[in-house]
């Protein structure tokens, strides 16, 4: 039986079962190579209100190396580029200019600081994108953001005044602790920035995909605010974004100065939405196999037909989702991915190769399913030129 991260209760309620899969970003070197597969299903604390993995890897085991690089994607390059013009317009920075990101992956959003008036700092756990963050330049300290680093950080650089923790929250296999060692490093006077993809689109828009062993939590506002009860900070501001296929930004601090009315109108979606529902639960998990459904017909269909189906971005959710359909998925003949660490690798579970998008002309595919659904429009403005000999898209988002 498992337990809950946050509240040690028993979880019970189930909303999804994925199988026995692979980690999704532990690519293969050789095609023939064996991997280990590990219970995949997302739970429901009935007392706190928190989805989560039943089964939590080691984190040393999933972001030890780190197949995932956040500057091959032009969407987030932009959207950190905007963050980062927006927040130093809004900011005070007068006192304290010490700007700390935690899980700050290859350098993407802290290299557009300015570094005469900024002094960053990056802290990311996985030792190959730590490298190249600081091959560009960004400092960067290659360890898990946990109360000794937070310890650490304080007496070896001080207190920030921005905190940016973006896409993090559910990497983190004890949101308690991730929180307290947030409660250490701040003061009254450190504003912090959270972002991670909300739970109330993820089951709204039935983004099963989005659940892997690297995501230990899928969160609303309302749990996160319930957690945030144990400690000293507030959630004073709530955005919307529509990354990740919506995402939420929160505004974390020790003395609010305002309670924005966006932090009430969340609250109130969520309770609108019924995410913590039995039906809505059950729907949730009927779609997802009826979407599964739909793409193993597809590949029947077209395989039956001698088409010539590939797929365009390793990402992990594509790989989730992969998994999710099963051996007939191996009818695919290839993917193809910007990240030059991925192209050459194989899909942990069904041993597709990775290829460089430059073999796309090669190869001429008659389909390319978009697994990133995310970067739909990135993706098709990238590949127009499939069209040229009569080459499709497909999407199951």
């Amino acid at each position: 039986m498992y337990t809950c991260q946050n509240c040690s209760k028993k979880l019970k309620i189930s909303l999804i079962n994925m199988g026995s899969v692979p980690v999704a970003n532990h690519l293969l070197l050789k095609k023939d190579q064996s991997c280990k597969t590990y219970p995949l299903e997302v739970f429901l604390c009935k007392k706190c209100k928190l989805y989560q993995l039943g089964k939590r890897l080691n984190p040393k085991i999933i972001f030890n190396n780190y197949f995932y690089h956040s500057s091959y994607s032009s969407t987030f390059l932009e959207h950190a580029k905007k963050f980062v013009n927006d927040i130093c317009k809004k900011l005070d920075f007068t006192k304290n200019n010490f700007i700390l990101e935690i899980a700050s992956n290859d350098g993407y959003l802290l290299k557009n600081f300015d570094k005469k008036k900024f002094k960053v700092l990056g802290i990311e756990p996985s030792t190959n994108v730590a490298i190249i963050a600081k091959s560009l330049g960004v400092n960067t300290e290659n360890k898990f953001f946990n109360i000794g680093t937070a310890k650490f950080i304080k007496k070896k650089y001080g207190n920030p005044k921005l905190i940016i923790a973006n896409n993090v929250l559910a990497h983190v296999p004890n949101i308690k602790v991730f929180f307290k060692s947030l409660d250490i490093i701040a003061t009254s006077e450190t504003i912090i920035s959270i972002e991670f993809p909300s739970v109330k689109n993820l089951i709204k828009f039935n983004q099963f995909d989005t659940i892997y062993h690297e995501h230990y939590t899928y969160l609303s506002l309302s749990t996160v605010e319930k957690i945030l009860e144990e400690f000293t900070m507030k959630v004073f501001k709530v955005e919307k974004l529509r990354t990740h296929g919506g995402s939420l930004r929160i505004w974390i601090s020790k003395t609010p100065k305002k309670i924005y009315n966006s932090v009430l109108n969340e609250r109130i979606s969520e309770t609108n939405e019924k995410i913590f529902e039995t039906n809505v639960r059950k729907i949730f998990s009927k779609n997802a196999e009826n979407k599964r459904k739909k793409f193993l017909n597809f590949i029947e269909e077209k395989i039956k037909l001698n088409k010539i189906i590939s797929a365009y971005g390793a990402a992990a959710k594509g790989i989730s989702f992969l998994n999710y359909c099963g051996p007939k998925a191996k009818y695919i003949s290839s993917v193809f991915d910007k990240n030059k660490m991925k192209q050459g690798c194989f899909i942990p579970g069904l041993n597709i190769k990775i290829l460089d998008p430059i073999e796309i002309k090669k190869l001429k595919p008659d389909y390319v399913v978009i697994l990133p659904w995310n970067l739909k429009n990135e993706i098709k403005n990238e590949l127009e030129f499939i069209k040229s000999w009569g080459g499709k898209f497909i999407s199951f988002d």
